[in-house]
């Protein structure tokens, strides 16, 4: 058996990052009265959710601002995108309690549950994320997978956040796991697949949008149960 050790991204990966962030909104919309601040239907402030949200992670993972930035400028950022403006403290309370809600949220990815039964028996499991240690344990026991995973790295353990090579080379180091028997799953390019292809680790895009991507991984799946046909 070539590989060994599976190492997983958790959001929009394993964890449904979409459909639980969608519920919360839809429950934040009623807690904070967002009809009250001007927003008409929750479908639209989620919208403007969802591109506020991955701008800011992609300015994040660039290096380019700290991750409290995210914090406090992402539900701020989600209103001006419907042309309304709110003080940078109501979009930091509103942040905060969405990130309490998130982590109660169990919906995973389609096949998720599935492949994780299916892999276990047969190789080691680990988490590398970008996201907070913290909020990615609750996810995982909320979902009931974290007595999958064997290790659990993030950028807080690891200083560093991927597509850098030092979070992999933690993850590795953490998991005694060597190069050339372990391999990557991730639906990021820029995060989970260059970041793995620029340590010579062996990667899975998991791609399910098809997007175009300038060069190819080792392996590429549109669902999770593909996954079944290399391994």
């Amino acid at each position: 058996m070539k590989y060994q050790h599976l190492f997983f991204d958790l959001d929009h990966t394993l964890w449904d990052f979409e459909s639980n962030a969608k519920t919360c909104i839809e429950e934040l919309y009623s807690a904070f009265d967002f009809a009250q601040l001007g927003v008409g239907e929750v479908s639209d402030f989620y919208a403007q959710f969802t591109i506020a949200n991955r701008h800011y992670w992609a300015l994040l993972e660039s290096k380019v601002i700290p991750a409290e930035e995210v914090r406090r400028k992402r539900f701020q950022a989600a209103f001006a995108g419907l042309g309304i403006s709110i003080e940078e403290t109501l979009g930091i309370t509103i942040n905060d309690a969405f990130l309490e809600l998130l982590p109660q949220k169990s919906q995973l990815i389609d096949g998720a549950l599935t492949i994780l039964e299916y892999l276990q028996p047969h190789y080691q499991l680990h988490i590398i994320s970008n996201g907070w240690y913290e909020v990615q344990i609750k996810k995982m026991k909320s979902a009931a997978i974290e007595h999958f995973f064997e290790s659990i790295t993030t950028n807080e353990t690891a200083n560093a956040r991927k597509p850098d090579s030092a979070i992999f080379e933690h993850a590795l180091r953490v998991s005694a796991a060597s190069l050339q028997h372990s391999l990557m799953i991730g639906d990021s390019y820029e995060a989970d697949i260059k970041g793995a292809m620029n340590v010579q680790l062996d990667a899975v895009f998991y791609n399910p949008e098809q997007q175009n991507i300038p060069e190819k991984p080792t392996f590429e799946v549109a669902h999770l149960m593909e996954l079944k046909g290399f391994l």
